[in-house]
């Protein structure tokens, strides 16, 4: 990797440490750009249909909280994944209220064509942090947010990737 540094002696660690977001979240969006040319879908709902597998079926429910979204959005990504064909919802036969979402073959598809990691390249690399670390970089982000103006903690429970 090219030296992120700033040059030798420049003590303004402040815009080392903007690179380093630079190069997350360019990284990110390249990441998903790369799953939409490859598989014809958004790396959030990339990130569904992988839970979805992984699990076989799913509700709205666990599906918001295994990718840390609100269940509203939740709600609205399968709408559109379903409308798409990638989802089909199944009404529990033992209670009419619950609805389970599975993958169709084109939702299967999807998964073989995109490139991994499923879940996008940030969320991957933060799950695989050993716990301390990644409580360390929690202290250490929730200060940053305090110390930001205008910080939208809405966008907490926002996808990343274009849905």
């Amino acid at each position: 990797m090219k030296n992120i540094q700033g040059s030798a002696g420049s003590g303004n660690s402040a815009l080392d440490v903007l690179k380093l977001f630079r190069i997350i979240f360019k990284s990110a969006n390249r990441h998903f750009h790369q799953i939409e040319k490859v598989a014809g879908i958004g790396g959030a709902s990339l990130w569904a249909l992988s839970e979805i597998a992984e699990a076989d079926q799913l509700t709205v429910t666990e599906l918001a909280t295994r990718m840390s979204i609100h269940q509203s959005t939740a709600s609205n990504l399968l709408d559109k994944m379903g409308a798409e064909g990638y989802i089909e919802k199944i009404r529990s036969t033992s209670d009419r209220r619950v609805v389970h979402v599975m993958l169709t073959e084109q939702g299967r598809d999807a998964l073989v064509k995109a490139p991994l990691p499923h879940r996008g390249m940030l969320p991957d690399a933060l799950m695989r942090l050993d716990p301390a670390t990644l409580a360390e970089l929690n202290q250490h982000l929730l200060e940053l947010v305090a110390g930001m103006k205008g910080a939208h903690a809405g966008a907490a429970f926002e996808p990343l990737g274009k849905v």
